[in-house]
């Protein structure tokens, strides 16, 4: 397979090294090459194929002398042999596909003398080109490279959206063996670019400057470099703009032309980028769905990392409401939709998403849905307007129902709207004295339930009522500034304002409005459906600073939205989530509050509006499409409002559970988790510690507006220094909010050491090899202090593998390792054995000890201690 491709990389025009393929039986003719020096590599048949890849684990030559050919290609033959255990599985296919045939040559001896003597001849021949096609080497030309290493069009781990390159100094040799340092580019197209790494000397100590004389001698006497050794250390381990261009454009034709996810081994000589290899990447499972992720609008609703409980809660709220929208909707076949209705919402890297195929499925539902979607797209602001399904298409009479029913919703749609407001208000009195008056925790929790199938069992109508919105808006066609229910909190927040001028804060006038203001509006604020969010209920004082910098300021004469100076308000710092409100209800253009409706942003400019066109909207008020656009803006106001005071009343309940337990590390579990930890005293310390830290990890990470994901999979929580790239290519398609940050060397340690000893120690490396596993530690400095039989059901430790370690890490459940990359030996090991894998944690021979209890996620990329050996 890896010969095969690269001849068809060679005729297609792509940059390979010149090579040829040898069996067991040639003797090598070097004429195809005037080179002195050449690579020498397995192409043993299994290597590379459908169903195992194992990269690495037979012999490879580097930098053969061309008298030394003929030696390097017999050990590497040798090494087939060599490796039983693989030789076995790979023979395995074999086997079976011959023993097939025979079984199909016999049947057809009892029907016909003739066609058993055929297909027997057809068998042997093809038995000895499955015999031909393992026994052979390739010998390539011989590159000297100064940096090279591997890319991979897909992330291994299941990121479709991802493009990966791992990039060694050197020979590639060294970087599949853990003994140089690397760096990785994190490439999502039309996102960002960020590199992850840091170039260190010396990273191997005396072993490496042996490797590097050696290295350079080989340049020196082949005359590719005239000071190789200066070169090498003088920290050049890094791909230029036009390299990086060239690599990533390099991959994707590559990925085009195999119409595979490929896995790419590339050398760059001379500023030019040489492909030495390209082999399907055979770790992602196809079997697993493929989910699309897209942050259009709910970001507004969840802006920044939410915590576990934000999480849980907002997938449980989605999952209903629309649950209760297709039971008016599909009557019995809303079965079909469960799992759909249970894929509206996700998260990824701590930030929350919609899941934009579910969104779509359920558009389809609706009559003229090629029409509407598009009109969805632009109010909700999808910037991606790619549509996708995870369903078939709904057959006919589903269509016809749907279509009756959605006429007969849009036109009730209002009156219904007016009902939901009344449930509500008579729901809310009563809810509040209640959540006032408990005190048991367990009855706080059963009343948290409660509300939630209450308050949200009749909300679905509100999703129907967006939809008549957006649909009557765009018809109108029309920017109107509509008597919007947003203004409400504008005139009381200004009232407050004048009165605190004229009062001042201390005064008791103040105290009473401050009072009314957030009985009315106390929870809206920036993130206000996040309920770990501190709005004004939670904390007056955030109000109250909020007032006296904008009365200061205008004071100052300073214009609103200008800087402050860092000398006379440092309270400003502190007031960001009130300054956003405040932002939003004067009718700064976004999409939670207003969602492309048009509002202007001060009283005084509102009544003028309304003045000029007083005239001439008396006729349009006549149009049954104003009315009802009028009218359907103003409701899907309410509603949100009603909703935002519904989500603080659920806050106020899990402050309270949090007061009596654990404080607001309540946050930082699931609902199920809460739940477990209050009825049967569940101890969730290790698992706080290790969201606390991911949550941290995250924020370094610059933000995706859309991720395609394989099944349920993340971004590795980084520790290491990482740079968002910004160059030529890239530039504005990448999203600028929370950028990665440079960090300090063991500014991330310190901070972990300050959170207290009794905290359960996290540590964070690559997650190379999915799965989670709880087990017991066993350190290995050396394979001979061990046997095989002491590895089975550990977790084994080390500062690298090689291919030496198969039978240990057969027999273990997992992997850790202090070094380590995507491609090297311990990644390549785990994947094809699927066991989890933790590698390039630094120091952690150190931190941990055989006996530990760990549990390693290699999803993710985290190493938990459970419980220390005593």
């Amino acid at each position: 397979m890896k010969a095969k491709n690269l001849g068809i990389l060679a005729a297609e025009g792509f940059p390979v090294p010149k090579f040829i393929v040898l069996s067991e039986r040639e003797e090598p003719d070097l004429s195809f090459s005037e080179k002195d020096f050449f690579a020498v590599r397995s192409n043993f048949s299994a290597e590379d194929g459908g169903e195992h890849s194992f990269a690495g684990q037979f012999l490879t030559r580097l930098n053969v002398k061309r008298e030394k050919v003929e030696e390097a290609v017999q050990e590497v033959f040798a090494s087939y042999a060599g490796s039983l255990d693989y030789k076995e599985k790979a023979n395995r296919g074999k086997e079976e596909y011959c023993s097939q045939k025979q079984g199909k040559a016999e049947q057809g001896k009892a029907e016909q003398g003739k066609a058993e003597q055929e297909k027997a001849e057809q068998k042997k021949a093809e038995q000895r080109k499955v015999g031909s096609s393992v026994e052979t080497v390739i010998i390539q030309e011989m590159l000297f490279p100064e940096k090279s290493g591997v890319l991979f069009t897909k992330n291994p781990k299941g990121l479709l959206s991802e493009m990966v390159a791992v990039l060694g100094q050197g020979l590639g040799d060294k970087v599949v063996e853990d003994k140089e340092n690397v760096l990785t580019y994190h490439y999502f197209p039309g996102e960002c670019l960020y590199q992850e790494g840091k170039l260190r000397d010396n990273y191997m100590g005396d072993e490496k400057d042996a490797d590097l004389e050696k290295a350079s001698r080989i340049r020196l006497e082949n005359e590719n470099f005239a000071d190789s050794k200066k070169d090498h250390r003088a920290g050049t381990l890094v791909l230029t703009e036009k390299e990086l261009k060239t690599l990533f454009t390099l991959g994707e034709r590559i990925e085009q032309l195999f119409q595979k996810p490929m896995d790419i081994e590339f050398a760059i000589e001379g500023g030019k980028v040489y492909i030495l290899q390209a082999r399907e990447i055979t770790t992602l499972d196809t079997h697993l769905p493929i989910r699309i992720l897209d942050n259009s609008n709910i970001s507004e609703s969840f802006p920044g990392i939410c915590l576990p409980l934000s999480v849980s809660f907002a997938k449980e709220m989605y999952c209903g409401i629309f649950t209760s929208l297709g039971r008016r909707f599909l009557g019995k076949k809303v079965s079909s939709y469960k799992e759909l209705f249970q894929r509206m919402v996700g998260e990824f890297s701590g930030r929350m998403y919609y899941e934009i195929s579910s969104w779509y499925d359920i558009l389809r539902l609706l009559p003229f849905s090629k029409k509407i979607i598009p009109v969805w797209q632009g109010m909700l602001g999808v910037s991606n307007e790619e549509i996708s399904f995870s369903k078939k298409k709904p057959g006919f009479f589903l269509k016809c129902r749907i279509a009756f029913l959605f006429c007969y919703y849009f036109f009730v749609s209002q009156r219904k709207m007016k009902e939901l407001d009344r449930f509500f208000q008579e729901r809310y009195a009563s809810y509040t004295k209640q959540v006032e008056d408990e005190e048991d925790v367990k009855a706080l929790f059963s009343l948290f339930l409660k509300m939630k199938e209450d308050l949200l069992r009749e909300w679905d109508i509100t999703l129907m009522n967006d939809m008549v919105s957006f649909i009557s808006t765009h018809l109108y066609g029309k920017k109107t500034a509509f008597s919007l229910e947003t203004m409400k909190p504008v005139r009381a927040l200004s009232a407050l304002k004048a009165i605190a001028g004229k009062h001042g804060l201390d005064s008791e006038e103040y105290r009473r409005e401050k009072k009314s203001y957030i009985s009315a509006y106390g929870d809206r604020i920036e993130g206000e459906l996040k309920l770990e969010t501190r709005t004004y209920r939670t904390n007056e004082e955030l109000l109250d600073r909020w007032i006296l910098d904008t009365l200061e300021t205008e004071k100052a004469g300073q214009d609103f939205r200008g800087d402050f100076p860092k000398e006379k308000y440092s309270l400003r710092k502190d007031c960001s989530e009130a300054e956003h409100s405040m932002q939003k209800a004067y009718g700064k253009k976004d999409s939670f509050e207003t969602d492309s409706i048009e509002t202007d942003c001060a009283e005084k400019d509102c009544e003028e509006t309304s003045r000029m066109e007083k005239s001439s909207e008396r006729k349009q008020r006549k149009s049954f499409l104003y009315r009802l656009s009028e009218s359907s803006c103003n409701n899907r106001e309410i509603s949100r409002l009603h909703r935002t005071r519904c989500f603080g009343l659920m806050r106020q309940i899990v402050d309270k559970i949090g007061e009596k337990t654990i404080g607001f590390d309540v946050y930082y579990l699931s609902l199920e988790e809460l739940e477990e930890m209050l009825f049967s005293g569940k101890d969730f310390s290790l698992k706080i510690a290790r969201e606390k830290e991911l949550r941290k990890a995250y924020e370094r990470l610059p933000v995706l507006s859309r991720v395609k994901l394989l099944g349920k999979v993340d971004r590795d929580p980084l520790e290491g220094e990482i740079r968002v790239l910004s160059y030529e290519s890239f530039k504005g398609k990448g999203n600028k909010e929370g950028i990665g940050r440079d960090t300090e060397e063991g500014k991330g340690e310190t901070e972990r050491k300050e959170d207290g000893e009794s905290t359960p120690r996290v540590f964070f490396g690559r997650g190379v090899s999915k799965g989670i596993f709880r087990g017991e530690v066993l350190k290995i400095k050396s394979l001979q202090e061990v046997s095989v039989a002491d590895a089975k059901g550990k977790i084994l430790l080390s500062y690298s593998t090689d291919p030496g370690w198969f039978p240990y890490l057969n027999m273990a459940e997992g992997l850790i390792t202090e070094r380590g990359s995507l491609l090297s030996h311990s990644a390549i090991l785990a994947r094809e054995l699927e066991k989890p894998a933790v590698v390039n944690i630094p120091h952690i021979m150190e931190e941990l000890h055989s006996g530990d209890i760990v549990e390693i996620d290699g999803d993710l990329g985290i190493c938990s201690v459970v419980k220390p050996k005593e």
